[in-house]
């Protein structure tokens, strides 16, 4: 299978095929496999497959919600599916499950009423009720219990979910600007130890971001993680990595809109290379939310980043090689976007 074939079978849902494939515009294009390749992994998933992915979380949230075996809790959802940077039709979901007998708060915060209670064993005890629930409510589906989630596949489900118990965390941003700056705080099982994310913060700062790119940045950030899907190479970004690294360049190389957008394959590569080149500039980026920066020993390595500027080489030779041109045409024509004028000729090979 190449790889136009492994974004297409990766990019429908064989129980809803034949409705969709018309749907997938790149399918149109009256170009090469690989300008096909570049701009159909651009383009986010159908909204019809994400709609079931969520449906599929609803059923396991309604149960638990229901279940009067588990103790109250609030849901929301975590991961890809929700900032829409996912690249399979049939993606996995992170529901995520807040115990409301207490939540944690951070300095400068201090807990007007202090819990008494034995927190780390009321979300071990949470997250025992959620696995009884699930196997009582779905008892064909496999469950199985991770570090930090509860996996549940197959049965009914048409979509693999991940129920991860925890409670909230307050933060001095959450209290002056709202629930979308409030962090989760999970027990890994493994060493018994806190994790504090802050996983909406991470969706309101890339959604920001996207606006002020014209939708650059979730292109640029499917664009690579299709290229890691489609890679041989097994040392490759994490998907939290790549959405990073759009994150962080510059607005101005992700400013290609419909129908400019090939463009953000050269300038996502240029700004791998700078990060493979500049020490200071690797070091120095944050992932969306700041609470670590994106390379360094719980992150991203320069093996990775490598690998992959020489998958993004390679789509780019692949390219310029079907094409019979230097992509330096490509170069020039974004340069005389940027400044207003007319895209030359060899610019309709940006178009669909």
């Amino acid at each position: 299978m190449n790889r136009l074939q492994r974004l297409e079978a990766r990019r429908i849902d064989e129980n809803i095929k034949e409705a969709k494939l018309e749907g997938e515009l790149y399918k149109s294009l009256q170009q090469s496999d690989s300008v096909r390749y570049a701009i159909g992994a651009m383009q986010p998933i159908d909204p019809e497959y994400t709609h079931n992915t969520f449906k599929q979380g609803n059923r396991i949230r309604d149960c638990l919600r229901k279940d009067s075996d588990v103790q109250p809790c609030d849901f929301k959802y975590q991961g890809s599916v929700t900032n829409d940077t996912h690249i399979k039709a049939v993606s996995d979901i992170d529901l995520v499950v807040m115990t409301k007998r207490f939540n944690w708060v951070m300095k400068p915060l201090e807990p007007t009423h202090p819990y008494e209670g034995d927190d780390k064993a009321d979300i071990r005890r949470l997250r025992q009720q959620c696995t009884t629930s699930v196997r009582n409510h779905f008892p064909k589906a496999n469950v199985e219990e991770g570090s930090k989630a509860i996996a549940i596949t197959g049965g009914s489900l048409t979509r693999d979910v991940d129920v991860v118990p925890g409670a909230w965390c307050d933060t001095a941003k959450s209290k002056a600007y709202g629930e979308d700056y409030r962090g989760i705080c999970l027990v890994d099982m493994g060493d018994g130890e806190y994790i504090t994310n802050f996983p909406w913060v991470h969706n309101l700062k890339v959604a920001d971001r996207d606006d002020n790119t014209l939708g650059g940045l979730r292109k640029s950030t499917r664009l690579m993680k299709s290229l890691k899907a489609d890679s041989d190479k097994k040392d490759m970004l994490s998907s939290y990595d790549i959405v990073s690294i759009a994150y962080n360049m510059p607005v101005q190389s992700l400013l290609f809109p419909h129908p400019y957008e090939l463009a953000i394959v050269q300038t996502t590569r240029d700004y791998c290379v700078s990060l493979r080149e500049n020490d200071a500039l690797r070091a120095s980026i944050e992932v969306p939310n700041g609470t670590r920066k994106v390379f360094g020993s719980d992150g991203a390595n320069c093996t990775q980043l490598i690998n992959m500027i020489a998958e993004l080489d390679q789509l780019i030779y692949d390219i310029a090689s079907d094409a019979y041109l230097p992509f330096t045409k490509l170069q020039e024509a974004r340069v005389e976007h940027r400044a207003g004028l007319r895209p030359p000729p060899s610019f309709t090979l940006l178009g669909r």
